[in-house]
Order: structure tokens, then C-alpha cells, then sequence
């Protein structure tokens, strides 16, 4: 029997495979292709990339928070504040509730931390969620 990959660590995979892209580029041509997913993958591998492209293009702007929200989207708050490419709610959706699982946050509302490496450096993020919305901040990526 095979032992199935944690989400953490699918998650930190797909990170590691695109951190030679230009996540913004890479999402706004995804959009293009109709949000294709790869030829045999699962159902989480699309929602895995669509967070970790988020995630990479928020810390590439050294953004200090970015917003996700399943029907409106992801807002990236940096220097200037803008939004990514919007993926179908349906994998906005299950890209999150992969978060709060390998974040351990439930319920309605509430905040977890989770860690990120990065190149040769590791990150914590922390996500908050309030009802459908979520924020995920970055402490000290300005520094970086």
C-alpha cells in the first residue's frame, strides 16, 4: 500500500517547482488556458499550485498580506495593491480548506500559523479566517 503525500508537503513541492516562474505571469496564463489542470493529476493539485503561485507572487512583492476569497478572489496587498488571476470558486475553495487542514485551523473563525521553505530559508505565515474570508499574513517579508 502506498503512503499518500501530506498536503504540507504537496504543498511545499509545488512551491519548490515554481519558484524559477513569474507567479503573476504564470497565473494570468493559466486563466488564458481555462484553468486546465495537468494531465493526470488529482483533484488537489490544481487548488495546491493555485495557492502556492498566490503565496510566491505575494512574497516575490515582498507583500506584507494578501486576502483570498472564493467568489471574489485573491487581493495581494503590497507597495500597490492588486488582484491575482481568480481561479473557478471551486478551486479557490478547496485550495483553502487544504490550508486550514495542514494549518489545523477550524471552525467558522479563528488563526493558525504555517511554514513555509523557501530557497534555503524558511517562512511563517500566519492565516485568519473570519467567516468566508481569508487573510494570510506575512511578518517580516519586508525584511527579506
Amino acid at each position: 500500500m502506498a503512503i499518500a503525500e501530506s498536503p504540507h508537503l504537496r504543498l511545499q513541492q509545488q512551491i519548490d517547482c515554481q519558484l524559477e516562474v513569474r507567479p503573476r505571469e504564470a497565473l494570468e496564463e493559466w486563466e488564458t488556458q481555462g484553468w486546465q489542470d495537468e494531465p493526470g493529476t488529482d483533484a488537489d493539485e490544481t487548488p495546491i499550485k493555485y495557492m502556492a503561485l498566490c503565496l510566491l507572487d505575494a512574497i516575490e512583492e515582498k507583500a506584507p498580506r494578501l486576502a483570498l476569497d472564493k467568489d471574489t478572489g485573491v487581493t495581494v496587498y503590497a507597495d500597490t495593491t492588486y488582484s491575482l488571476p481568480k481561479a473557478p470558486p471551486h478551486i479557490i475553495a478547496r485550495g483553502l480548506e487544504i490550508l486550514r487542514e495542514i494549518s489545523g485551523l477550524e471552525g467558522p473563525s479563528g488563526q493558525a500559523s504555517l511554514a513555509l521553505g523557501i530557497r534555503d530559508s524558511s517562512l511563517e505565515v500566519i492565516l485568519q479566517k473570519e467567516a468566508g474570508r481569508h487573510v494570510i499574513t506575512i511578518p517580516g517579508i519586508s525584511a527579506l
